[in-house]
This record gives structure tokens, C-alpha cells and sequence, in this order.
């Protein structure tokens, strides 16, 4: 699965919840797939995304932390 940064994944946001764009537009602007706009739009509102008071803070599209192994580099 593509990853898309954190001004994309708002604007795609701000298209999707302003309501005047269908998916199928909001795909072709960002390039981003139907499936995944509307995963951004269900992980906005978990995370505290009130449709009511669209503000869309950074936490809202961050990148969530990945499973895995932690890399044994040190970080300088």
C-alpha cells in the first residue's frame, strides 16, 4: 500500500468532509484511491475529528506507529 504525506492525506480530508467533491474527483486531485480516502476520513474521526467544527489538526492524518521490529541503528 502506497504511502501519501501529511498534506496530502489533509487535503484529501478537507475535500472529502467540505462534501462538494465526490471520491471519484478527490482520487483524480490527490491520487490517492477511494479505499484509502475514505480509511483517512474513518481514522480522522477516531481520532477526534468533529464533522461539526471541521478543524483538521496534524494528528488527525499523522502516520500511525508501525509493528515491527525497532531498528538497532542509533539515531545520532
Amino acid at each position: 500500500m502506497p504511502t501519501y504525506d501529511i498534506a496530502t492525506r489533509a487535503q484529501a480530508l478537507a475535500l472529502k468532509i467540505g462534501g462538494r467533491h465526490p471520491n471519484e474527483e478527490i482520487k483524480h486531485i490527490t491520487g490517492i484511491s477511494v479505499r484509502s480516502i475514505n480509511r483517512i476520513v474513518d481514522q480522522a474521526i477516531e481520532r477526534g475529528l468533529d464533522l461539526n467544527n471541521p478543524i483538521i489538526l496534524d494528528s488527525y492524518v499523522a502516520d500511525s506507529p508501525r509493528s515491527g521490529r525497532p531498528s538497532k541503528q542509533a539515531k545520532a
